[in-house]
């Protein structure tokens, strides 16, 4: 008659139950990592129960357990590794691990805003919140302020930018309108950072004054047509294109010049044209209707064909 082994019935059946709860993840939405956290409770169950069958059959008056070792060593594996699972769940490590595996990068369009601009508002003020891509602003002819572009991020959970109010803040008080680009959800862990980041551009009417200020981004602006003022205050990196301004007297303050030798720069009498600090300088492109005034930033990079 064949010896009853404790143990051995409960890895096969655990076995059988893995099998089904991994094979039913392909019909329904089911998370592997959820599927194991739940499973392996069963492991303990199936084995209690085994011994407890053993007790109750048993003819003789003091039964003996006997246990297939190798069995038992498979089981005990999987229940230690059902453990470690609880552990790292309690303690928030699991929910990170899963986040993580989760992670994918998206690039997306933005939705388009635009803003016709009313008679009276004569200035305008952009701003932004955190580091993003640079910043693209160019001057338009148009009496609308446009902002398009894409977004892109690298999150464990989607990132849905659907309408204008989640990456923009707009508000008009007195004759100026405020501008302010948000910083879209990120997340930082041990592990990983989750991230996204704004790749904008921004058309300007060129009769309405504009300043850029306080921005952690690097912009490149092309005014063209420019009938007013503008003002860059405490900008990284500008990439100022004068391509199609004819009329234009740009002055800088305490930012360096990084292309200085390509323009007919006037310089403070105190200042060294040659000198790679920050700088106090004057270009005056025609008549020099408009003027464009960069202070307080990193450096600049002039364009002028």
């Amino acid at each position: 008659m064949r010896q009853w082994r404790v143990g051995t019935f409960s890895m096969g059946l655990s076995l059988v139950f893995l099998g089904v709860f991994l094979l039913l993840t392909e019909f329904f939405d089911w998370e592997i990592v959820t599927v194991l956290k739940v499973w392996w409770p069963i492991i303990l169950v199936i084995l209690g129960m085994e011994i407890l069958l053993y007790l109750f059959s048993a003819k003789q008056e003091k039964p003996y357990l006997s246990f297939d070792l190798f069995s038992i060593i498979i089981v005990g594996i999987i229940g230690t590794a059902g453990i470690s699972m609880v552990f790292l769940q309690s303690s928030g490590i699991m929910d990170i691990l899963e986040q993580g595996l989760k992670r994918e990068e998206v690039t997306k369009d933005l939705p388009e805003f635009n803003y016709v601009m009313k008679d009276n508002i004569k200035r305008i003020v952009i701003e932004s919140e955190s580091q993003q891509n640079p910043i693209t602003i160019e001057g338009t002819n148009d009496g609308t302020l446009s902002l398009f572009g894409t977004y892109r991020t690298v999150q464990s959970e989607q990132v849905n930018v659907s309408k204008p109010e989640d990456y923009l803040y707009v508000s008009q008080k007195g004759d100026t309108l405020f501008i302010r680009l948000k910083q879209l959800p990120y997340r930082m862990s041990e592990f990983y950072t989750d991230y996204s980041s704004l790749h904008t551009t921004i058309l300007v009417p060129t009769n309405k004054k504009l300043d850029i200020i306080d921005m952690n981004n690097d912009i490149t602006l092309n005014p063209r047509d420019l009938k007013s003022n503008w003002t860059v205050n405490n900008v990284p990196q500008i990439d100022l294109i004068l391509d199609e301004t004819t009329n234009v007297k740009v002055s800088v303050n305490d930012t360096i010049i990084n292309n200085r030798d390509r323009e007919e720069w006037e310089y403070s009498s105190t200042e060294d044209a040659n000198a790679e600090s920050e700088t106090t300088a004057i270009l005056q492109k025609g008549k020099g209707g408009s003027a464009i005034h960069v202070f307080d930033s990193g450096s600049l990079d002039l364009t002028n064909h």
